[in-house]
């Protein structure tokens, strides 16, 4: 484990589109299982991304995915995880962003109940990253 990884906020998942466009995003990660793992939809973009290319990247961003000049890159393969891994994924995630979880899911219910949030039949889901050596 890269001591960089384990004590980001935030981590850059790039992923890469059939036509090879790299797509950022910000995203809260863990150590797991020898490699790092982090929650996603099963819905989203980076999950249909990474049906057609398993390579990603990681590097360290600030809350809104800005990367500083000269991070270090991490190079790997990501893949989603089984539904039975999903939780014990998420009780990570709760476990090290406390109180950003609790903000995340008040903000994620306001969003629902205006009728701006995901649809009841959006599964979550687990992401886990294995860096190459």
């Amino acid at each position: 484990m890269t001591s960089t990884l384990v004590n980001a906020r935030y981590v850059s998942f790039t992923t890469y589109r059939r036509n090879g466009t790299p797509v950022p995003t910000a995203v809260w990660i863990v150590p797991f299982d020898g490699g790092w793992a982090f929650t996603s939809d099963l819905k989203s973009g980076k999950v249909k991304r990474l049906r057609n290319d398993a390579r990603c990247t990681l590097r360290v961003c600030d809350v809104r995915g800005r990367v500083a000049a000269g991070a270090e890159v991490f190079e790997g393969a990501a893949v989603v995880l089984p539904t039975a891994q999903t939780s014990t994924v998420e009780a990570l995630v709760k476990s090290k962003y406390r109180i950003g979880w609790v903000l995340l899911l008040a903000a994620t219910s306001a969003r629902r109940i205006v009728g701006r949030g995901r649809n009841d039949d959006d599964t979550g889901c687990a992401i886990k990253v294995t860096l190459h050596p």
